[in-house]
């Protein structure tokens, strides 16, 4: 059974809670990793073009880039902040096979959070469970796309 959490920033302005922190308290199995509708700060030079996984990310008709476990592991060390944007991540056999991911990682407007996991797959550590609670059972993975397409059929 797969878990969610949720994290409104908003509620305390002192809460300063960025992805680094949250990707530091969990523990990640080796995963390839989509970007979608990402829109990040970036700490400094980086040698990752992030700029364009940012614009492809957003760009309709064209895929979500995909980042492999080394290129994610930069692309983590070369952001501030994610403002806006989902990050799923997929063992590489299972990529975009979306009720195989093993975590999504949503953000919106820099303050709300919403994490759904498999707990058999992906660790929490103490901090993880500090940030963002014990997190409530669900049955299945969800993503912008699948909610989005759900909201055009009402």
């Amino acid at each position: 059974m797969l878990r969610l959490f949720t994290l409104d920033l908003s509620r305390d302005a002192s809460s300063n809670i960025e992805f680094r922190d949250v990707l530091a308290a969990l523990v990640l199995p080796e995963l390839s990793w989509t970007a979608e509708d990402i829109s990040v700060v970036v700490v400094g030079h980086s040698d990752l073009p992030i700029a364009e996984i940012e614009e492809a990310s957003s760009t309709p008709g064209v895929a979500n880039p995909v980042l492999d476990s080394e290129t994610f592991a930069a692309f983590n060390r070369a952001i501030l902040q994610l403002i806006d944007g989902e990050m799923i991540g997929y063992e590489t056999k299972h990529l975009q096979q979306l009720e195989k991911a093993a975590i999504r990682l949503d953000v919106v407007d820099g303050t709300f959070w919403t994490v759904i996991l498999d707990p058999d797959r992906v660790g929490v550590r103490s901090d993880f469970t500090a940030m963002f609670g014990d997190g409530t059972p669900i049955s299945a993975m969800s993503s912008r796309a699948t909610q989005s397409s759900r909201s055009d059929d009402t």
